[in-house]
């Protein structure tokens, strides 16, 4: 080989470095950021009615209703992490999702990537994407942030390993949550490490679940441990074989019914994960057990049904399947079933930490047990077993196989991260064997039974029936933790009533008293339960939280101290003490109770933030440094830390560091929850200096105007700002716009007052501000936001309110949609078909409009324009949507019965075999075994009356599907007792009845109707079966 002298020359300082600093031989992980064109289906039209009229849960966040039917080009930021064996990609402007995952020998994702972001109507707010690893917490859904920015910071660890840390506050709640994704420099998976606490005093509700995605392929099997799943609702199913024989594990039996949601449970284990076998790699998940019992699949239907979300949600990387690891069981959704699964509540100041890894499987063929080190298949030969093997990580150690606790088989592993191993085993199949490998921490058991828990995940009949204080108290505590906080408040009202002594009921009641602003009746009613237990420990917190809200430090810091005895309570009562020592400028005191805080809990944060304060006051700046680590330890990103170095050190590099560290797309409200603690601490100044660096926004110039009770500059900031969007939340806030409303003339402050109480369900007070402000607002927002809001009150007209809004903005879809429907429901179809139509005109690709104008239609029997209108109407819908097909169906319907009155009965019959079709520009499509019990129905009358020979086949049909489909509730299935009549001549079929009954006995309510129509041989009146009773009545 010819080297030049010049080569050499240049390689001498390089193997010099090498010899100098050998580290620089180990592998390193990488971490880069920069931005990217990606094909974009974006997201528009946000909708300024707050969300207290449609889902008071997740005020205040709002919605948006405009989606991209073609793409654009837009730049995303992406954040890349990288080393010898993975690569991960993190988009921090998609709610700081892991965007996707690659194996690199292979250069297979194991975590799917969406190579677009088609932006389609899925989460809470609207706007979704699939693909990648969701962070969701709070409450039920895909998170509020789950499509927007987020803040973020990407780091450089000394161990080697990178990381790229998102998070955001979760504002119902004002909970805060973290994830750090970490990618070591010498390992094939990568984790997510989880931070969420609630600062709140408050119990708040707890959710969450990590969403992956991966490619759905008919070669996929779930390896996913349990016996048993359940629904959301936490009722019970077998797994993995079904209870019609199927095993559902492998994703190409699940070819029936609608989407599934599989919570698998039942078994102690880390990991779960799916294998593709015909192309030989896989993915996985681990946490431990403790921290992520809950893995939970969702597929697709994959009929056309949830196959057209296919082309919704992305282009040409196809459909996709979810595994989801989770905090609790279910992702609980209330219902009738009674079960011992409930939605439970995080508690105050509580902080939750856990770590979770991602990792690929190659050549493995499957998955029978995994760790954060690495996974092992089991495949049965012939002569024994083929144990295959992937570490994620170098290993040097022994595998043995186990019998009757002796070592059966032993080999010396040598392997480097990713290698593919197998070990052949020759044994009697028969015998109960374990696989240890202690350096990858994996234990494999093969008996199934040894690792299934005793837990019950039902509730004996006999208790469902029982009826108790107790019971509805419970119910009261899951509410609660539901956000359903009005009927939580009536219950724990009921409780007391019936039992004063009920303290627990007291102290709920109490809080949520406090939670809504009502000091006096919280502590009405937690001093009458102090009266009859003094130590009692809920109480006296209660107590302590409402006299702190009050400024009653000395009541404040005596009933924190009783509250502090319980272990329950003792480092949150500890840090609202030193809180108020803080406030009360003692500042070595609030040090002290800040750090007995940390005793009980030390990642106990508010506690931190304390210290961290009160050091800066006492100018320990040393401390102050310290403090400021230990905090960014845990949340590496919050926002305080940025702060009070610039407090201590007000120079505009420390400035542009706090105004770029708050990332998300509602900055302006991190920026007023950290200046809101600061006030709660009696800190103004500090309050003060935050908001005047950030954003230029109304709510936030309130309370400014209110901090320093500058009643001229709250004149001006309300003359001149806009109320759309500005949705006040904050219990604290109602202090504060009840200072501005005294203090201004303008409507506006007595409807941001408004919007205010009604979100902590002070309804009446809410209500009597809007009505007293009459006709005075120039806003149509306001007008269609009161005729929303308020239901029932003699005091205004809901349609006065919405033609009032419609006479100032004709062209506003949302002012014209409600007018409308309220002509709608009193009947006036023709005056809701008008106002429709201008709209749609102006605008015919908004198919929300476009919906609503065909129902009119419908409504006026002009099917045929019905008709014509859905042909070129093309709907984006929502998760579910079914609104396009029904409309479809019900202008066919109503044009076949047109013809059938007019005894074209070839039309109809033309008409009805159409009605059967499913096109897909409606946003629905075909599912599998769709209802068409009402074609065929009407296509045996058809077909009857010309004589045609095949009518009674449609009859047949209709039989056959009832009978099937018995256990579901459907009014339809009276068609399938009519038809049943017809056929066997029998006035009342009994046994049909009696079937129908015994299949619903949870919801005999529902069938009801049929049973009457059976007993009295003549269609019961019903308006809610208007068009049955119709086809019913054709003779």
């Amino acid at each position: 080989m010819n080297v030049s002298i010049k080569s050499l020359i240049k390689l001498v300082p390089i193997l010099y470095l090498f010899i100098v600093n050998p580290n620089l031989l180990v592998a390193q992980s990488t971490i880069k950021e920069y931005s990217k064109n990606l094909i974009t289906y974006d997201f528009n039209d946000p909708n300024p009615i707050p969300i207290l009229t449609s889902n008071p849960k997740i005020y205040p966040y709002f919605t948006f209703d405009g989606y991209q039917k073609n793409s654009t080009t837009k730049k995303f930021q992406i954040v890349e992490l990288e080393n010898d064996y993975i690569k991960v990609f993190v988009t921090p402007e998609l709610g700081g999702k892991v965007w996707g995952a690659i194996e690199k020998s292979t250069g297979e994702e194991f975590i799917y990537r969406n190579e677009v972001v088609k932006f389609r109507n899925i989460s809470m707010r609207g706007p979704w994407t699939s693909g990648g690893i969701e962070f969701n917490f709070g409450i039920i859904g895909h998170h509020p942030s789950t499509a927007t920015p987020v803040d973020y910071s990407i780091k450089e660890n000394e161990d080697g390993s990178v990381s790229c840390i998102v998070g955001n506050i979760d504002l119902p709640s004002r909970t805060q949550w973290r994830v750090s994704i970490n990618l070591p420099k010498d390992h094939a998976a990568f984790f997510t490490d989880a931070l969420w606490y609630n600062p709140s005093p408050l119990h708040q509700s707890y959710y969450n679940w990590m969403t992956a995605a991966a490619p759905a392929r008919d070669d996929l099997e779930f390896y996913t441990p349990g016996n048993i799943y359940l629904e959301h609702s936490g009722k019970a199913k077998k797994w993995p074989i079904d209870s019609y024989g199927r095993d559902i594990s492998k994703y190409r039996n699940n070819n029936f019914g609608p989407s599934k949601s599989y919570h698998v449970v039942g078994e102690f284990n880390d990991f779960f994960g799916g294998y593709y076998t015909d192309s030989d790699y896989g993915y996985g998940h681990w946490g431990n057990y403790e921290d992520i019992p809950g893995q939970k699949l969702w597929l697709w239907d994959q009929s056309r049904f949830g196959g057209i979300w296919e082309d919704l949600l992305t282009d040409t990387d196809g459909q996709y399947i979810e595994f989801q690891a989770g905090r609790l069981f279910v992702q609980y959704s209330p219902s009738s079933d009674q079960n011992p699964i409930s939605n439970v509540s995080f508690e105050p100041y509580a902080v939750d930490k856990w770590t979770e890894a991602w990792f690929p499987l190659k050549e493995i063929g499957g998955l029978r047990d995994a760790s954060q080190y690495g996974a092992l298949n089991v495949i049965m030969t012939n002569d024994g077993l083929a144990i295959k093997l992937n570490p994620f990580i170098q290993v040097n150690s022994d595998l043995q196989v186990m019998v009757d606790n002796k070592i059966y088989y032993e080999e010396k592993l040598k392997l480097k991260p990713m290698d593919v191993h197998t070990s052949t085993v020759s044994i009697d199949q028969t015998l109960s064997y374990e696989i240890i490998i202690k350096e990858l921490d994996l234990h494999y058991v093969s008996d199934p039974n040894k690792k299934q828990i005793e837990r019950s995940f039902s509730t004996d009949d006999d208790f469902k029936s029982l009826e108790s204080t107790e019971k509805l108290f419970q119910q009261a505590k899951e509410d609660i933790a539901y956000r359903e906080y009005d009927n939580a408040r009536k219950n724990l009202e009921s409780i007391i009533n019936e039992d004063p002594y009920h303290l627990d009921a007291r102290a709920n009641l109490g809080e949520l008293y406090y939670r809504s602003g009502e000091y006096e009746k919280a502590l009405k009613i937690i001093n009458d339960g102090l009266s009859f237990d003094t130590y009692n420990p809920s109480l006296n917190y209660v107590a302590g939280i409402v006299y702190k809200a009050i400024n009653n430090n000395l009541d404040g810091k005596e009933a924190f101290g009783w509250a502090a005895r319980s272990m329950k309570y003792r480092s949150n009562a500890f840090s609202q003490m030193a809180d108020i020592y803080l406030r009360e400028k003692d500042y070595k005191k609030s040090i002290y109770y800040a750090n007995k805080s940390l005793e009980f809990n030390s990642n106990n944060i508010p506690s931190l933030e304390i210290i961290a304060i009160s050091n800066r006051l006492l100018s320990n700046k040393n401390a102050l440094g310290e403090t400021l680590e230990r905090i960014e330890d845990i949340d590496p990103i919050h926002h305080i830390v940025s702060f009070e170095k610039y407090l201590s050190n007000p120079n505009d590099e420390n400035k542009r560091k706090i105004i770029t560290s708050h990332r998300s797309e509602l900055s302006y409200q991190t920026f007023l929850e950290l200046a809101i603690s600061y006030y709660n601490r009696g800190l103004v100044d500090e309050s003060l200096i935050l908001l005047e660096l950030g954003p230029d926004v109304l709510l936030n110039n309130i309370w400014k105007s209110y901090l320093k009770q500058d009643i001229g500059q709250l004149i001006d900031i309300i003359s001149s700002s806009s109320v759309d969007f500005v949705f006040p939340f904050r219990r604290e806030t109602i202090d504060v716009l009840q200072w501005a409303d005294s203090n201004s003339d303008s409507w506006k402050t007595d409807y941001l007052l408004a919007l205010n109480l009604w979100g902590k369900g002070r309804f009446d007070e809410a209500e009597d501000l809007l009505i007293k402000l009459d006709y005075s607002p120039n806003n149509s927002i306001f007008y269609l936001t009161r005729a929303l809001m308020i239901n029932n009150n003699d005091k205004i007209s809901i349609r006065g309110d919405l033609e009032r809004a419609y006479s100032m903005d004709q062209k506003n879809w949302r002012i014209v949609k409600s007018l409308a429907n309220n002509y709608f429901e009193s009947g006036n179809y023709l005056a809701a078909s008008n106002i429709l139509k201008k709209v749609y005109n102006e605008d015919k690709s908004n198919y929300i409009i476009g919906m609503e104008y065909v129902k009119s239609l419908i409504s006026l029997n002009q099917f045929n324009s019905a008709i014509s209108i859905l042909n070129n109407l093309y709907i984006l819908p929502y998760e579910h949507a079914g609104e396009g097909r029904d409309l479809y169906t019900s202008a066919y319907f109503g044009s076949a019965m047109e013809s059938i009155s007019n005894s074209d009965y070839k039309k109809a019959i033309d008409l009805l075999i159409k009605s059967k079709e499913w096109p897909e520009n409606l946003g629905v499509g075909k599912p599998y075994n769709p209802d068409e019990r009402v074609q065929n129905y009407l296509l045996y009358f058809c077909m009857d009356k010309i004589n045609d020979p095949r009518s009674k086949s449609y009859l047949e049909d209709v039989i056959d599907y009832t009978e099937r489909n018995i256990d579901n509730i459907s009014s339809n299935h009276i068609l399938g007792y009519e038809a049943t009549k017809i056929l066997t001549g029998k006035i009342s079929p009994d046994s049909f009845i009696e079937k129908l009954i015994s299949s619903n006995q949870n919801n005999i309510s529902q069938v009801q109707w049929i049973i009457d129509y059976s007993k009295e041989n003549k269609i019961p009146e019903n308006k809610d079966f208007k068009f049955l009773i119709q086809v019913l009545n054709l003779k």
